[in-house]
């Protein structure tokens, strides 16, 4: 059965989102827009990520975070990405380009940036004085 799913998150800065969806290969557009579940369904949100030029992820702003939404029994078109992982991978990917950005703030530069057999992510960043 198709429905949406709607999952909160601790996405806060749009800047940051926009990047993230961009460095999972996603197409982001920021403007109200609607998101169909496979029943036909309508749901508003305030953010689309596109894959293959369909809008199959929302983000909807709640005043304080990100809502993630969507339909996942309309992924089984896409091979290569595994709803029950996107979530993960979108939160994971905020939180390294979080870390960069405030780092690069306080001066550090981002010298390695390796993902590790594990999932995990190893950042390794500088700071001359």
């Amino acid at each position: 059965m198709s429905h949406f799913s709607r999952i909160k998150t601790s996405i806060t800065n749009l800047e940051i989102l926009q990047k993230t969806l961009q460095d999972l290969n996603f197409e982001c557009s920021i403007e109200k827009s609607q998101l169909k579940d496979g029943n036909g369904n309508l749901e508003y949100v305030d953010i689309i990520a596109k894959n293959n030029n369909k809008n199959i992820i929302g983000f909807l702003w709640n005043k304080t975070e990100y809502t993630f939404v969507s339909d996942f029994g309309l992924w089984q078109d896409y091979k290569n990405i595994h709803p029950e992982n996107i979530v993960e991978k979108i939160l994971q990917q905020y939180a390294i380009n979080s870390i960069i950005k405030t780092s690069n703030s306080e001066g550090f530069k981002t010298i390695e940036k390796q993902k590790l057999a594990n999932g995990s992510i190893k950042l390794v960043l500088q700071r001359w004085n």
